[in-house]
């Protein structure tokens, strides 16, 4: 059998942008290498771990560029992006830096592939998850990155015990399974209100992700793959002023996303303890097409938040309407 018809069974782990080493201290391992030897230990047969510890432990100087390892960034990503072994790219953390790297990476043999690949993560993911998703065989999972964990789950123990649950479930979850007695893992279904328009029972596919990340790649060929048509966008961001958020909107109206879109789902924003959904929802008035009454769903699940629900990126999902009251899931 060749590498090209063989199952996947790679799990390829990323920091693809800012650096792990606070969470890594943060969960108590030694180093990097020990928080790698314990995913290896909690990935079941026949699975296997990819990646480096070395770009976990990387450090960032926000006054040289942030990370000045672009190239190497590149190769480790690239390789893994044409391995027909490999069956997902997951970013331990978010952070920053990375966009800026994504014009290098040749996504073309993703168009000849034969198996699922899947990307996850949230935040600085948003734009890798979105592109994979949008090939045939491209699977976007846009959740939490596991170290995220480290910072929302205490006392320490019980993020560890969370970031092990993380790893030994993830291929069930990949597979479609659904795993019993999950302390930690949230695989619940998305709920929010509708909170203007009218949507209705029936199939839907989402794209989006972190606001300000994801207007960054409108433009220019990675964003052509991404189409608004007939697609909910689900937009959520963290430390960002209404100001800010204008000028995101903004880009989206440019690029005529608001008249392609078929609804708007509004996950969490805030800054510092400031919920800023209401503004958001305000600032859409002045953006929204008057003559498109749009479905707007706000729900406090998705986005920089704890617990985080799994959103599935372009792939089609089912909306319940009751009342005002919305549900999307597989």
């Amino acid at each position: 059998m060749s590498p090209q018809d063989a199952p996947p069974n790679r799990i390829h782990l990323i920091a693809h942008a800012g650096s792990a080493i606070k969470d890594v201290k943060r969960f108590g391992f030694s180093d990097a290498a020990a928080l790698f030897a314990e995913v290896r230990r909690c990935l079941p047969e026949p699975y296997k771990l990819t990646g480096s510890p070395r770009f976990l432990e990387v450090d960032t100087d926000e006054k040289k560029a942030g990370r000045r390892d672009d190239a190497a960034r590149v190769k480790d990503l690239q390789a893994a992006i044409d391995d027909p072994r490999t069956l997902a790219i997951v970013a331990a953390n978010g952070g920053a830096y990375f966009s800026r790297i994504l014009p290098d990476i040749d996504f073309s043999s993703l168009e000849k592939r034969r198996a699922p690949l899947w990307a996850l993560g949230f935040s600085e993911m948003t734009t890798l998850v979105n592109i994979i998703a949008s090939y045939a065989c491209g699977r976007g999972l846009y959740w939490l990155c596991p170290n995220y964990m480290a910072w929302k789950i205490k006392p320490r123990e019980a993020a560890r015990k969370a970031h092990a649950e993380f790893w030994e479930n993830l291929p069930d979850i990949l597979s479609g399974q659904k795993p019993a007695n999950l302390d930690y893992v949230d695989l619940s279904p998305i709920r929010g209100k509708l909170v203007s328009g009218v949507a209705k029972d029936g199939p839907v596919r989402i794209v989006g992700g972190c606001l300000s990340v994801f207007t960054a790649m409108l433009t220019g060929k990675l964003g052509r793959g991404v189409t608004p048509k007939n697609r909910w966008l689900a937009m959520e961001d963290i430390n960002e002023p209404p100001y800010r958020i204008d000028r995101y909107l903004a880009s989206l109206k440019i690029a005529g996303w608001f008249e392609s879109i078929a609804g708007i789902l509004i996950g969490d924003f805030h800054t510092g303890h400031d919920n800023q959904q209401q503004a958001v929802l305000e600032l859409l008035k002045f953006h929204l097409p008057r003559v498109r009454k749009l479905p707007i769903v706000t729900t406090s699940c998705f986005g920089h938040t704890w617990p985080i629900v799994a959103v599935p990126i372009n792939r089609t999902l089912r909306m319940t309407v009751r009342g005002k009251n919305v549900e999307i899931a597989n």
